[in-house]
């Protein structure tokens, strides 16, 4: 009886689908869907496995029946076994939206997720190596696979973001987040992406989003700040390099960039102070005037000590950081602290002869000090510095 019915479906393959053995039919006919099943069925048994014979009839039959749940199921079945994932997950996709409450569909799940996980790990394994094109590929299937589950577009999106293809990057990503919308990673990395890609305005509302649910997070805050700090809000950066260092004290760059946000905030106060002047260059001597020089100086002076701290923190955190330590001079001389200026900027020149800035400082503050012969030769090193740099 057994060979009778493999006769039977053979004969009708013939029929059929003539291109399964090399021949191409005149006109296909349309056949039962109950017919294309079976035959399709029988081709994916173990006893025979003919599975490419089992796609080519079955997605006849699919053309015939689109809306035939089962159909798919089994095609995809098919595609599963000639190890095609993608068109796999599209049949399964199709089935599971025209029935998902049928008794194949804890198999098709199975089957789905088992597929997943094995593309997925080999694109995580190809991500690792920095083989991103191989990377690309196995998270695009995965999304076919499964064209439902979010997961996937994490890293799909964010190997394109490694590529530098920042459009390609939030398009996928986006696609990921209608998906799943409150996907920690994929928020992350759309964030990511935006501030890459200069979006600053959009970056900072997805940074938000992601601080929602991971308020701690130091590397989201610093980059909430660096935006800030861009867009010359810096209040706005000041404060949130303060929650970050709140979480994370040993943050350096926090503090040397938040040192700068308040050495930059000082610079109004100055315009203000040098409105005051005279053409001598001398403050104005009224009520008013003496007033608002009193009120401009205590600002300033408080944003400085301000960015004294900061920057102290930063040098005290890595002592390597000679930058830190060349706005940290600065501050001292500023606010005629020469002893620690002093120290600050010897070390300096020692460390780096071409730090023309440091020579002028050390010049400046020689001159103070009635060191004259100190401060002739800084200021002529300063002088040849600043030569050789042109």
């Amino acid at each position: 009886m057994r060979s009778l019915r493999v006769a039977l479906v053979i004969a009708l393959v013939v029929f059929v689908g003539g291109a399964v053995w090399g021949q191409k039919p005149k006109k296909k006919r349309q056949l039962p869907a109950s017919t294309y099943k079976t035959t399709g069925k029988i081709f994916l048994k173990d006893t025979y496995s003919m599975f490419d014979s089992a796609v080519v009839i079955l997605e006849e039959g699919v053309g015939f029946y689109p809306e035939d749940a089962e159909m798919h199921f089994l095609l995809g079945k098919a595609y599963h076994e000639i190890k095609d994932y993608g068109a796999m997950g599209e049949h399964f996709a199709a089935a599971e939206s025209l029935k998902s409450d049928a008794k194949w569909i804890d198999e098709l799940n199975s089957m789905r997720e088992d597929k997943w996980m094995q593309v997925y790990n080999q694109g995580v394994a190809a991500y690792r190596e920095q083989d991103f094109d191989t990377a690309i590929e196995k998270f695009m299937t995965c999304t076919r696979i499964s064209p439902s589950d979010a997961r996937a577009f994490w890293l799909y999106g964010d190997t394109y973001r490694v590529k530098g293809d920042y459009d390609r990057a939030l398009e996928i990503l986006d696609a990921g987040l209608k998906l799943d919308p409150e996907n920690p990673q994929i928020l992350r990395s759309y964030a990511d992406v935006l501030f890459f890609s200069g979006k600053a305005e959009e970056a900072l509302e997805s940074y938000g989003r992601v601080m929602e649910n991971d308020p701690d997070n130091v590397d989201v805050l610093f980059n909430m700040a660096t935006l800030q700090y861009n867009a010359k809000e810096y209040d706005k950066a000041i404060e949130s390099f303060q929650k970050l260092i709140t979480i994370d004290p040993t943050f350096k760059d926090a503090y040397f960039n938040m040192g700068t946000a308040f050495l930059l905030k000082t610079i109004p106060a100055d315009d203000g102070l040098d409105s005051l002047k005279d053409e001598s260059g001398e403050f104005l001597k009224d009520e008013k005037s003496t007033a608002k020089i009193k009120e401009l100086a205590q600002k300033k002076n408080h944003l400085l000590a301000s960015a004294q701290a900061a920057f102290e923190k930063a040098v005290e955190l890595d002592s390597t950081d000679l930058e830190a330590q060349g706005h940290l001079a600065e501050i001292y001389q500023e606010l005629e602290n020469f002893d620690k200026a002093l120290v600050l900027l010897e070390t300096l020149v020692a460390q780096d002869s071409t730090n023309c800035k440091a020579w002028q400082q050390l010049a400046y503050i020689y001159a103070k000090r009635d060191v004259g012969k100190k401060a002739t030769d800084a200021f002529q090193k300063a002088q040849d510095c600043f030569e050789n740099k042109k």
